[in-house]
């Protein structure tokens, strides 16, 4: 019987249904090439058949064209034996941190969806012991496998902090005559919430100090 890291897999992160002729994948527990249906989890686990069989699925490797020496040296460093005699990757408390990713800076750049519905979402991240030293904008896909262990960006190292940002309405904002607010304006908007997360992060107010940015009133943006 196979056995997955997780016991439950949203089927967003399970690509089912493939198909391999050979060359490609090899099984775990003796090392022979397979040909046939496999399928494969965002965590990189690869099994075979098209979908999870507690019964038939057998775990598979990356296919290597090797003698008997090469593997047995490679069982013996990198497996361990399950008590019924299947194999599974060594634990190693170093190599895990190694799945992690640095945050990559970026510049964002609002959708045409995103002009049109007058806002989007701005996602920073900060060294949680130097936020005055990195603190940067990262693009949204960086944030999908940020509650993630062993993925994505180290969230015991980083604190992501995600902005609500008007790009699209009136440039400031739009009072009846009692002064009530009817329709809250561009530059008024971020305003606020600049100073609302300054107020948690310092550093914040230093790095966003401009309202205007990336909104239909940036006149160094070309927008979509």
């Amino acid at each position: 019987m196979a056995f997955r890291s997780r016991t439950y897999y949203h089927p967003s992160q399970v690509k089912t249904n493939l198909f391999t002729n050979g060359k490609e994948w090899m099984i775990l527990e003796n090392w022979k090439e397979y040909i046939g249906p496999y399928h494969q989890y965002v965590t990189g686990e690869t099994y075979s058949e098209t979908e999870w069989d507690p019964r038939k699925s057998v775990r598979l490797v990356k296919y290597k064209d090797r003698g008997p020496s090469y593997f047995k040296y490679v069982q013996q460093k990198n497996y361990a034996k399950n008590p019924d005699g299947t194999r599974k990757p060594k634990l190693n408390p170093l190599a895990k941190f190694d799945l992690y990713t640095k945050p990559i800076p970026i510049v964002r750049i609002p959708t045409e969806d995103e002009l049109n519905e007058g806002k989007m979402t701005r996602h920073f991240v900060y060294k949680r012991n130097e936020p005055n030293i990195f603190f940067v904008e990262i693009s949204p896909n960086q944030t999908i496998d940020y509650y993630r262990d062993h993925t994505g960006i180290n969230r015991y190292l980083y604190e992501m902090i995600d902005v609500p940002w008007k790009i699209n309405g009136p440039e400031y904002d739009q009072l009846d005559s009692n002064g009530y607010l009817v329709n809250p304006g561009v530059v008024d908007t971020n305003n606020r919430i600049i100073l609302r997360i300054t107020k948690k992060v310092s550093i914040f107010g230093s790095i966003v100090n401009n309202p205007r940015q990336f909104t239909i009133y940036d006149t160094t943006l070309k927008l979509v």
